[in-house]
């Protein structure tokens, strides 16, 4: 390969990653405003799942990323987020309450001891009366 070979591969490469770069700012920022824009929603749900990821950056440093999967008791839709190691440890799977969220971003989940009643059965389905419990 000769040197002006050499010089235009570096510019590409150098001008790709460029791109990579911006284009990955620019999705982070735009995702941010489409949350920040969406409305606070505040269901019922199940806990359907509660998962520990380990991302293992070298052999002396990872990472646990906790993530809890609530199902929607009206719609049947899942919603997975990510969230910190001490509300984590708070849920446990089966779990029924009320999952307050906007968009992407999870805000809080509230467990309802008084929704349990009403998880099985189908004929209120939609004509549940739910009370949050301090």
């Amino acid at each position: 390969m000769s040197g002006s070979q050499f010089d235009a591969f570096f510019v590409i490469i150098v001008i790709t990653i460029g791109v990579f770069v911006v284009y990955s700012i620019f999705n982070g920022i735009n995702e941010k405003v489409k949350n920040n824009n969406a409305p606070v929603l505040e269901i019922p749900v199940k806990v359907v799942d509660k998962r520990v990821q380990t991302r293992q950056r070298n052999e002396n440093y990872s990472k646990n990323i906790f993530k809890v999967t609530f199902e929607d008791l009206d719609t049947t839709e899942r919603h997975t987020f990510t969230l910190n190691e001490l509300e984590f440890d708070q849920i446990v799977e089966d779990d029924i309450g009320y999952l307050n969220y906007q968009r992407k971003r999870y805000h809080s989940f509230q467990r309802d001891k008084l929704a349990a009643e009403f998880e099985d059965d189908t004929s209120s389905k939609g004509d549940r009366q739910f009370k949050i419990e301090d």
